[in-house]
Order: structure tokens, then C-alpha cells, then sequence
């Protein structure tokens, strides 16, 4: 959803945890921190792969559907 809101994958951010003070990563992209996010849940034995597969899946067509519904509406509204 980010992606589509801002029109492009690229950002240059840094993000810092609450859990550990100090740690700073850093990303050159959207789908870069989403897919670091997803692996950490793998490496903290949270979830098996096929968990962050089907659930990526399931979030792209979620974020498609309020892309296409959501935000399609409210570009709508504002050329009226």
C-alpha cells in the first residue's frame, strides 16, 4: 500500500527498536525493510516460511483491494 500511495519502492530511512536501544537499520527501500520484517519472524522462531509466503500473498491482495477501492475513490472525490 505504501508503494502505490507514494508512487515508488525507493526510500533511503533508517528505523530503531524499542527492544533494542541503540540498533538503527537502515533501508533503500519499502519492500527491502518489509521483506527484512518478514524474515525476522522466521529467525525468532515465530513462523515457518510457508506462514510469511501465504501471508505476503494474502497482504498484496488486501493492499490491492483498498488500492483499487480505497484509494481509486478517493482520486475520485477529488477530480469532482
Amino acid at each position: 500500500m505504501l508503494r502505490s500511495f507514494f508512487g515508488r519502492d525507493h526510500f533511503d530511512f533508517d528505523v530503531t527498536s524499542e527492544v533494542l536501544p541503540g540498533t538503527v537499520r537502515s533501508f533503500a527501500s519499502l519492500s527491502a525493510a518489509a521483506e527484512e520484517a518478514t524474515l525476522s519472524r522466521i529467525f525468532a522462531g515465530q513462523h515457518f516460511r510457508f506462514d510469511l509466503t501465504t501471508g505476503h500473498r494474502l497482504g498484496r491482495e488486501i493492499a490491492d483491494f483498498v488500492v483499487d477501492n480505497l484509494f481509486g475513490a478517493l482520486e475520485k472525490d477529488e477530480n469532482r
